[in-house]
């Protein structure tokens, strides 16, 4: 099956995105997360993702993103469509711009398609009214962001922060150290979500990439002392008794040449991204999606 969500509101419809993914997370166990775009679409592996049929049942969930900026991509997907349909993995196609006659194409198809314009008027003021924040702010807020749901929603986020709501005691959204529980049970699409999550609560990518460069390091030492038969792993290691239980209770699930990669590779994408080479958040995306 396949779902479109398309439109200028990119706030909503990754929103959307990230729900859908949630939803099919729960529902099925050990879901594999695919993500394919504008920059690695490649039709070989896209017709064997149509035919892909994961071991143990699992199903394979294959996010696309705006590649109807290439009309070449536009024309293969359009020939995929009713294999897209009947294929047992899910497909998720995400763009910002689709013509009527080719919506129509999609229409024959899609389990779901949803549209998401820019907000305006009272729609607009509707979406702040859902966020439970003063009028005046509200106001304020449209005022400096329009109908740019990103801006708002930064605005709003620091309006939260500096609350009563957040002085009492409540958590943001996004918890550094999940996304690291996450990566060291292997489990890459709640990893990806934690991820969009701390981008949408205005976390620099820097700062989740370092956190797991520091997950990456903890599960390798603790690995190696492992291996080594060390008898007291929590004192030898030097962390928090804490973390270090916890890192020994998952460790089994890499091996220490897993791990070694994972280092390489994260010093890759860092370096390479210090030269200009590459886009972090595109390459640690990838990394996250792609480990384990």
């Amino acid at each position: 099956m396949f779902y479109l969500l398309h439109g200028q509101d990119t706030y909503r419809s990754r929103n959307k995105l990230r729900e859908l993914l949630e939803s099919f997370h729960a529902k099925v166990s050990g879901v594999a997360l695919f993500i394919i775009d504008e920059n690695n679409f490649n039709e070989v592996e896209f017709e064997e993702l149509l035919k892909a049929k994961s071991l143990f049942d699992k199903k394979y969930v294959i996010t696309a993103e705006n590649l109807f900026a290439d009309k070449d991509y536009r024309d293969f997907v359009f020939s995929k469509l009713k294999q897209c349909a009947r294929s047992e993995n899910i497909f998720i196609f995400l763009e910002k711009e689709v013509e009527e006659k080719h919506l129509e194409k999609f229409k024959k198809h899609a389990a779901k398609i949803q549209q998401f314009d820019l907000l305006v008027d009272a729609k607009l003021n509707a979406w702040f009214a859902s966020k439970k924040i003063p009028a005046n702010i509200a106001s304020d807020i449209i005022k400096k962001s329009g109908s740019d749901l990103w801006r708002a929603a930064k605005e709003i986020e620091k309006y939260q922060l500096g609350s009563e709501i957040f002085k009492s005691g409540e958590t943001p959204a996004y918890n550094p150290f999940l996304i690291c529980d996450a990566f060291a049970e292997k489990n890459k699409i709640k990893s990806w979500i934690i991820f969009q999550q701390a981008l949408m609560a205005g976390i620099p990518t820097e700062e989740v990439f370092f956190k797991i460069i520091w997950q990456v390091k903890n599960l390798l030492m603790i690995k190696i002392l492992m291996s080594a038969g060390v008898k007291d792993i929590i004192k030898e290691s030097g962390l928090h008794a804490f973390v270090a239980s916890k890192i020994i209770k998952v460790v089994k699930n890499f091996t220490e040449e897993e791990l070694e990669n994972y280092s390489y590779e994260m010093l890759r994408i860092y370096h390479e991204e210090r030269r200009g080479e590459s886009e972090l958040p595109i390459e640690f995306e990838k990394f996250l999606i792609t480990s384990g």
